[in-house]
């Protein structure tokens, strides 16, 4: 294993980045915060491994302030010009407490696997400017190591609160982050408040991850968001019918939808039927198999 220690003083985090992205076949990147600043200074490289077929994917937190809209929409844009580039964002926390903090940075190529991490956010001052501590470690891609630090990105990936935001949501955070910035103290509250609600409504049926290949988003997540774990029943959905409604207005036979719903989601592995209405939420079961003990 070959370790280097990143501070930005005697190796810049932006210059580690600019050597191992154009090389990597796959980069995954968990951050708690992107900005464009940040995005420039390693955007040259990013391009460089796309266009060579590599993969890359972030997993980015919002705050309404650090990360701003002109990184989603610049991340966004290269994801629908059809690169292999994913945008994941983590939504609102209902997936367990804490907040969402992470900087970790995987680069594959080959047989081998750098992994970076420590204090740098992807901004300016993580890559750049700021005094930071990250170690990147390079090793074997099939080690112990690795694998557990995959494991660990999965489960920062894989939560029902991550989803893959759209131009509108882009928009949406846009406005919301404006008003935090630019209202005076004395409306600030409660113009911010409903700004971030209707951006959090946006997220709850956006796109999301659940397992390798699998993205489901509309009513899929949002059934899915609210099976019960372990063994269930149809009814134990139907009396979520008015938070559907609130979501699909026009629909007018809730609880037809929610069987139709059921079946796909067993088509995807995610729930089996265990006879006379009965159903198990397996996607529950892999979730907590995934965290482990």
């Amino acid at each position: 294993m070959a370790i280097r220690f990143v501070d930005n003083v005697g190796v810049k985090m932006a210059d580690v980045l600019c050597e191992l992205l154009p090389r990597s076949r796959r980069a995954e990147i968990a951050v708690a915060f992107v900005r464009c600043s940040g995005l420039r200074l390693i955007e040259a490289a990013m391009d460089k491994c796309l266009s060579r077929g590599g993969d890359m994917e972030f997993v980015v937190g919002l705050d309404f302030h650090t990360t701003d809209a002109e990184s989603l929409r610049a991340l966004h844009v290269r994801a629908e010009a059809g690169s292999r580039l994913r945008l994941y964002c983590y939504g609102e926390p209902a997936d367990g407490p804490g907040t969402y903090h992470p900087k970790l940075y995987l680069l594959e190529k080959g047989k081998r696997l750098t992994a970076i991490v420590g204090s740098s956010n992807l901004t300016e001052g993580g890559l750049s400017s700021n005094v930071e501590v990250n170690v990147a470690l390079d090793f074997d891609a099939e080690t112990p190591e690795a694998r557990a630090l995959r494991s660990i990105y999965d489960r920062v990936k894989y939560q029902l609160t991550r989803f893959a935001p759209d131009a509108d949501y882009i928009g949406a955070y846009a406005e919301a982050t404006r008003r935090a910035r630019t209202l005076s103290e004395g409306r600030r509250q409660d113009a911010v408040t409903r700004a971030i609600a209707s951006v959090r409504d946006r997220e709850r049926v956006l796109p999301t991850p659940v397992g390798p290949g699998r993205v489901l988003g509309g009513w899929q997540k949002l059934v899915l968001a609210k099976l019960p774990p372990g063994e269930f029943k149809g009814a134990d959905l139907y009396r979520h019918a008015r938070d559907f409604q609130r979501f699909y207005p026009d629909n007018r036979n809730v609880e037809a939808k929610i069987r139709q719903v059921l079946q796909q989601l067993r088509d995807l592995a995610l729930v089996r039927h265990a006879g006379a209405g009965q159903w198990i939420n397996s996607y529950a079961e892999a979730a907590a198999s995934q965290a482990g003990p």
